[in-house]
């Protein structure tokens, strides 16, 4: 099966190009060179590809030669990443020696994030404080790229996506709240006295089986693109997903994909509710994110576009896509050109 494309909620966006702001820098040129169209940014359901996005966080980082894109007040360095999963690996053991490491190298780049890593009960808890003067805009922002990309680094280690106890935010839930539980398998809350990742001790005393040799080609990607890199395969809901991609522009109903993954409807519904979603929410959503791809990287007509992912006319598909992203597909389309 090929992995299905998929789209970024513009609230990440503009939480991207929060930095850029507290340098009272032009964020115009970095949209530009991402191919994406500035009137986006206002619009609260807008969405944008997972390659304009990473293409407009790896801008960033290297023309800013800051891996936190502006979000701190010294730049942490291109390479910050690399040191930090390279020192922290190297000769490591379990999962719980490379997180020890993790945390307290880290103090040796920054001072202004402060990580601290401790066990409580059945639970150990990554905890994120700072820059407070500086995120108060963005709150939940540098505790997402650090949560997910050392979610991801962990579970890549051990060769299984973890599942965590529970994600927690000192900032209030932002416009795409909804959107963090795609990102983090586990109980989200926000609002929280402390921002902090919790992972199942278990997990601490699993064996890595990479090394530094095969840390290389995990890391050309590191941390760009960690934020959309890692899909959750293991996920009953990722599957669907692919199995509906793979069935365009034919439709697929709940009955053939219970049945594609051996499960009953009602054990299907039960766990797709279990992972935060349902059939539909799973199938409106592949159709956007095939539709947003298309629009960007294809030639095709908005007619075919809607026929490609099953939409009977073009009129249903302007109605669905509007309310999926705020705008029109023709819209969409030209402002893109235009950038």
């Amino acid at each position: 099966m090929n992995s299905p494309p998929i789209s970024v909620h513009i609230g990440f966006v503009r939480e991207t190009l929060g930095g850029l702001k507290l340098r009272q820098q032009d964020p115009q040129p970095f949209l530009e060179h991402a191919n994406i169209p500035r009137e986006l940014i206002e619009l609260p359901l807008a969405r944008i590809s997972g390659t304009q996005y990473q293409t407009l966080v790896l801008s960033l980082m290297d023309e800013l030669d800051d891996e936190m894109m502006g979000h701190l007040a010294k730049p942490l360095r291109r390479g910050s990443f690399v040191f930090l999963a390279r020192a922290s690996l190297f000769g490591a053991l379990s999962l719980y020696v490379v997180l020890a490491r993790w945390v307290k190298a880290h103090r040796l780049l920054t001072d202004e994030i402060h990580l601290s890593f401790r066990k409580e009960g059945d639970v150990a808890w990554i905890t994120l404080t700072g820059p407070s003067s500086r995120s108060q805009q963005h709150p939940t922002f540098l505790p997402v790229v650090y949560f997910k990309s050392l979610h991801i680094l962990a579970s890549w280690l051990i060769g299984e996506r973890i599942k965590l106890t529970a994600v927690r935010f000192a900032g209030p839930c932002p416009i795409h709240g909804d959107e963090y539980a795609r990102l983090f398998p586990g109980e989200i809350a926000f609002s929280a006295p402390v921002s902090a990742m919790g992972i199942p001790v278990p997990y601490l005393d699993r064996a890595v089986s990479q090394d530094v040799d095969s840390l290389h080609q995990f890391l050309r990607a590191a941390p760009g693109n960690l934020l959309w890199q890692y899909r959750a395969t293991d996920l009953l809901s990722e599957k669907i997903r692919a199995i509906l991609k793979d069935a365009l522009p034919a439709h697929v109903d709940i009955a053939e994909a219970a049945q594609a993954v051996g499960f009953s409807q009602r054990t299907l519904h039960r766990r797709l509710i279990g992972e935060g979603t349902n059939f539909q929410e799973i199938k409106d959503g592949l159709r956007r994110d095939v539709a947003i791809d298309c629009l960007d990287h294809s030639r095709l007509s908005i007619e075919e576009i809607a026929e490609h992912i099953g939409f009977s006319d073009a009129a249903a598909f302007y109605r669905a896509f509007k309310t999926w992203t705020g705008v029109a597909p023709g819209v969409y389309r030209q402002r893109t050109l235009k950038t």
